[in-house]
């Protein structure tokens, strides 16, 4: 009964976590009952329709979820699972907002500490405005629930496909990663103009060579293209045959550039002033970064090829999986 999955885990998306497991049961035991009475009457399987009606009469899956809640002081039982994650939400997106803007503005005044700690300061003015603005627009969408008639107009089939718990991705986890991303894909787009960011001192003295340049240029894709797609995780958080082929041709495609550039063997040469310089130990300290980014792009291309085998694995499995859903097969 795929309608029948579709329903329950819908209905289970506004529930308390703790309590989602036995109210599904529950929920399940009497819907299937209610179908297996009325194929009894009929004396033949329910159509997808039939189904549907039993469903929709039901109730929508927020309104059933909301009946198992207690009743809040400001939003009622029928909203607050959905305002609690858009609440959750918002704030995430003003924490990388915040992140980001210090970040960015930190590297080009070259106070990365000064601005974190402004960042800081600024963050719970922020959340403030994000909780308050959320808190009222609910309470007023819970004070006119009654004239949107949700509980009628609405329809069964239109419900997400069904998604087994081992395909969900959280959305905690997924947030963690973009906002990582996303400071390196600032600090990449900043080392050009700042090439002490990755340099340090050196930086007066050492230039990048022609193939890192090149690498310079994959790496910002590959980022950019893992950002993207931790994007599409947190907005759909659930695992896709497409997104595991997505994820597992990023991580080839590291472990391509970063193979190659292992194989160059040089990454950065001394200046041109530098060159004529007799104070300083360049070859020296080119031959110390050198052998630094030897190790690293050997550690990262090892870490490639490892995710790469592990994504191609667990696509292996997921796509072998059974695709029965165990809450329902287990109330027949």
């Amino acid at each position: 009964m795929e309608l029948l999955e579709r329903y329950l885990q819908a209905v289970r998306f506004f529930l308390p976590v703790k309590q989602q497991d036995d109210i599904v049961r529950e929920l399940s035991e009497n819907l299937i009952a209610q179908m297996e009475d009325r194929e009894e009457e009929l004396g033949r399987p329910l159509t997808e329709t039939e189904q549907a009606d039993i469903l929709r009469a039901h109730g929508h899956p927020m309104i059933v979820a909301g009946r198992y809640r207690p009743r809040q002081h400001l939003i009622g039982p029928v909203f607050f699972p959905v305002y609690l994650f858009a609440l959750q939400l918002g704030l995430g997106v003003a924490l990388l907002v915040t992140t980001v803007i210090a970040g960015v503005t930190g590297a080009l005044e070259g106070d990365v500490l000064g601005h974190a700690g402004k960042a800081v300061l600024a963050f719970p003015g922020r959340a403030l405005m994000v909780f308050g603005w959320t808190t009222l627009g609910f309470a007023a969408l819970d004070m006119a629930q009654a004239r949107l008639r949700i509980s009628g107009n609405w329809n069964p089939r239109g419900l997400p496909k069904v998604v087994r718990h081992e395909h969900r991705i959280p959305r905690l986890r997924t947030l963690c990663d973009l906002l990582f991303e996303l400071m390196c894909l600032v600090w990449l787009l900043l080392v050009p103009q700042a090439p002490f960011l990755l340099l340090g001192p050196a930086a007066a003295f050492v230039d990048p060579a022609p193939i890192l340049r090149l690498g310079y240029l994959l790496v910002v894709v590959l980022t950019v293209a893992t950002a993207v797609l931790n994007g599409v995780n947190f907005l759909r958080p659930y695992w896709t045959p497409g997104k595991s082929v997505a994820r597992a041709a990023i991580h080839l495609a590291s472990l391509i550039v970063f193979a190659g550039l292992l194989g160059a063997g040089e990454w950065f040469v001394a200046s041109q002033p530098a060159a004529a310089s007799t104070g300083v130990h360049v070859n020296a300290v080119i031959d110390i970064i050198n052998a630094s980014c030897a190790i690293g792009l050997l550690f990262t291309a090892i870490i490639s090829l490892v995710e790469l085998l592990r994504e191609l694995r667990l696509l292996n499995v997921r796509r072998h999986a059974p695709a029965d859903s165990a809450h329902v097969r287990g109330t027949r």
